[in-house]
């Protein structure tokens, strides 16, 4: 008798077979599973591929968002900020209103208009004009346009610290473009200088100086301003201000009041109302606007 069988040990050839066939079985499962771990790292890698381009398209327009400029609204208010048009960018600045005067002459803006344009990073070119509509007791309603105004704004100093924000807007108003009876004498210039302040997150400050002509006279007006207004919200803002035109045959002191709504990256609304404090109830204007990024 074999003393391998007798004691129930595998004799050297049923060894071999055995690791023959224990190695032909984890052949055969080793090529069935190398196809399917190719698939895998296949859609592994397609995954990661999809996800890089699905990030970087998320950048981009995250950063496209932050770059593109919002409008930069020169209304409402008679006062102006040192900010310009962005380089390249069209705004219009657009209102009506209702004015009553001391000599109970009543006139209805039906359209107040000014272009802007971003000629450089720090320059506009402007061009506006008013369609009115006057009236008072004695007579009958008179349509007229005013006279065409054409000007710059130059950002000249961006503030920092204490240091205000410096600006500089010229216009001049044509002697021959508008309503006949609108229409001056001369041409009429007006330069103004233009300070603001930025208070904290919320509060801003703009203070302006300037002279102002009116085409008959060769005596300036002197227009000074102060303007302070308040964030309520991102979107949401309010404003006072008070508006000094000071002159040789009299001065005229103007309050005027004010909210915004940024409705969007494009467009700014508002309400405002001015109030002569020396004749109140007696002089006063009310008006509402927009301005509109047009591209």
């Amino acid at each position: 008798m074999d003393w391998h069988k007798a004691s129930g040990q595998k004799t050297h050839n049923e060894t071999n077979v055995f690791k023959n066939d224990k190695n032909t079985k984890f052949s055969i499962i080793k090529m069935d599973f190398l196809p399917l771990q190719g698939q895998i790292q296949k859609e592994v890698k397609m995954k990661k591929i999809a996800m890089l381009f699905a990030m970087v398209w998320l950048a981009n327009a995250c950063f496209a968002q932050y770059a593109e400029p919002s409008v930069v609204p020169d209304r409402p208010g008679h006062s102006w900020d040192a900010e310009v048009t962005p380089h390249h960018k069209l705004i219009l600045d657009y209102g009506f209103g209702y004015e009553k005067d001391l000599d109970e002459t009543r006139t209805f803006t039906l359209s107040n208009a000014v272009f802007r344009y971003g000629l450089f990073e720090n320059m506009e070119l402007r061009v506006g004009t008013d369609f009115l509509v006057y009236e008072n007791d004695a007579t009958e309603p008179t349509f007229g346009i005013a006279p065409l105004a054409v000007g710059t704004k130059i950002k000249l100093y961006e503030g920092s610290g204490i240091l205000p924000s410096v600006g500089m807007l010229a216009e001049l108003k044509s002697s021959h473009v508008g309503t006949k009876d609108q229409l001056p004498s001369h041409l009429t210039p007006s330069a103004y200088l233009l300070f603001e302040h930025s208070i904290g997150e919320r509060f801003s400050l703009c203070y302006n100086t300037g002279l102002e002509w009116d085409g008959e006279t060769a005596t300036p007006t002197t227009y000074l301003a102060l303007s302070l207004g308040y964030n309520i919200t991102d979107d949401l803002g309010v404003f006072a201000e008070s508006n000094n035109y000071l002159h040789a045959d009299g001065n005229k002191y103007m309050t005027e009041f004010g909210i915004t709504w940024l409705a969007s990256r494009r467009v700014q609304l508002d309400l405002e109302a001015d109030l002569d404090l020396m004749d109140i109830g007696k002089c006063y204007a009310i008006g509402c606007g927009i301005a509109w990024l047009i591209n």
